[in-house]
């Protein structure tokens, strides 16, 4: 594997109104540090019918309202939706904005707006691409919205890694991962919120590496997406250490 296609859209490098940390320069930080590593691909904007496969009509309306944020918001969803497509050939990254993970069916918060994550698996699950899918959230935060959406959907699995001790993540995401091959298709919520310098603490740099081998390993068929992770000035080598493990795990 050269070069690993990371969807992208300069749209995601809009200023609208949200908390100061969650902002532009996380996605300008990621795009330079791995530019060189990667093949960029413009997404398209998702449809009306995509959001309101896993949102109400009165949220999808609410956030309707704010034109900036719901085009921008559109095409996070039509990029976590191309990542997945793509990840059924080969593995992929998407570098979008804003996160989604706290987004549920008919509430949402922590600067998502939008159930990226979820919207694209039932995306692929309504048209018979796939029949099942699991969902690892490494994030600092518990993705509640994702587990609103998909709890009592028995094609999908949720499995949150939370611990706040380095050797039980991994632990976690190890028995977490015991059964990926069993899936059509992996999707990562990866938030990098838990690095040592950012909120949570916790991982080093090449600690990212060491999961995507991790999860890319236990089923090809992967694509990850962007939530967390606010350290601005390491965000972008730990992504890139992440993009690497990708790569690492897709060796021969």
């Amino acid at each position: 594997m050269e070069k690993i296609p990371v969807i992208y859209s300069d749209d995601f490098l809009t200023d609208y109104r949200t908390m100061d940390c969650e902002n532009p320069e996380r996605v300008t930080e990621i795009y330079y540090s791995i530019r060189k590593f990667v093949d960029f691909i413009e997404p398209e904007p998702c449809t009306t019918a995509d959001l309101l496969l896993c949102h109400s009509d009165r949220l999808v309306t609410t956030v309707e309202q704010n034109a900036e944020v719901f085009r921008v918001a559109k095409k996070a969803v039509g990029g976590a939706i191309r990542a997945a497509v793509i990840a059924l050939q080969t593995p992929s990254f998407g570098l979008i904005r804003p996160p989604g993970h706290h987004a549920g069916r008919n509430f949402n918060g922590g600067f998502c707006f939008f159930n990226n994550m979820a919207i694209a698996l039932n995306c692929l699950l309504s048209k018979g691409i796939i029949q099942t899918a699991l969902i690892i959230d490494i994030d600092l935060h518990y993705g509640n919205g994702t587990y609103d959406i998909v709890n009592n959907d028995d094609r999908i699995s949720f499995r949150n890694i939370d611990s706040r001790e380095k050797p039980q993540f991994f632990a976690d995401l190890e028995l977490a991962l015991r059964d990926a091959s069993w899936f059509d298709i992996v999707g990562c919520s990866a938030g990098f919120d838990t690095y040592v310098r950012d909120w949570g603490g916790l991982l080093s740099t090449d600690d990212y590496r060491k999961i995507a081998s991790l999860i890319v390993s236990s089923n090809p068929r992967t694509f990850t997406i962007l939530e967390g992770g606010y350290y601005i000035p390491d965000l972008g080598k730990n992504v890139l250490s992440y993009l690497k493990g990708i790569q690492e795990a897709c060796l021969p």
